[in-house]
């Protein structure tokens, strides 16, 4: 077992933690209660209705997840042969490292704050409070978003396209993109897997294993 295939491993758990994290912000736990990724961040009834320990373990799951699938993708750019295509990776990567968490944290503080002032203020002092939340993670959050889903994604189809890396062009279809077939799945099953973010990035920690492994 090399270096590549235990990090993919590492990878796949971590994405798999990083979309169980989603779920507590999207779902407040009730049975017959909908999945709504749309709403996370937004003031929603059921945040003062559910344990804050609720809003803990969607943190902490990001927290734990995170570093992991960062590695994965910093590990298949010293695999991708293309010097400019490895550089764009890495700095992908890099940028989506330090915003990704605090996008997540963000999503985390929100319900946890208005736990505290709902019933005390207003409906409209409380969604200028949330607002405030937003200030300072608003452009990070957009930042982390598009380097996690569309960087990454074209990126590394580009490379697996062009040959760059040396897997099966079937494995174009492994990220957050090729995802949103999963998420639709599980909708569809009314299961609770996470989010397509996630369950992308332990796509990739398999195509890391299959890189490494040689698998052509």
């Amino acid at each position: 077992m090399n270096v590549y295939t235990v990090i993919g491993i590492w990878g796949v758990i971590s994405g798999i933690l990083c979309a169980q994290a989603d779920v507590p912000l999207a779902w407040s736990g009730r049975r017959g209660d909908p999945v709504d990724a749309k709403a996370v961040g937004r003031i929603t009834s059921w945040w003062t209705e559910v344990s804050e320990k609720r809003f803990d373990l969607a943190f902490w799951l990001s927290c734990i997840g995170q570093p992991g699938t960062y590695l994965t993708m910093w590990m298949l750019s010293e695999l991708i042969s293309s010097p400019v295509l490895s550089l764009c990776l890495k700095i992908n990567t890099f940028i989506s490292a330090y915003t990704g968490l605090l996008f997540h944290a963000a999503a985390c503080i929100k319900p946890m704050v208005y736990r505290k002032i709902a019933g005390q203020v207003s409906d409209e002092t409380a969604q200028e409070v949330m607002n405030a939340i937003d200030r300072y993670p608003a452009v990070p959050s957009i930042v982390s978003a598009i380097c996690l889903l569309l960087g990454t994604t074209v990126i590394m189809v580009t490379a697996i396209l062009t040959g760059a890396l040396a897997v099966s062009k079937v494995f174009v279809l492994f990220n957050p993109v090729g995802a949103l077939l999963f998420q639709w799945i599980q909708r569809r099953l009314n299961l609770k897997i996470g989010g397509a973010m996630g369950i992308g990035f332990s796509l990739y920690a398999i195509i890391l294993i299959a890189a490494g492994m040689g698998m052509h």
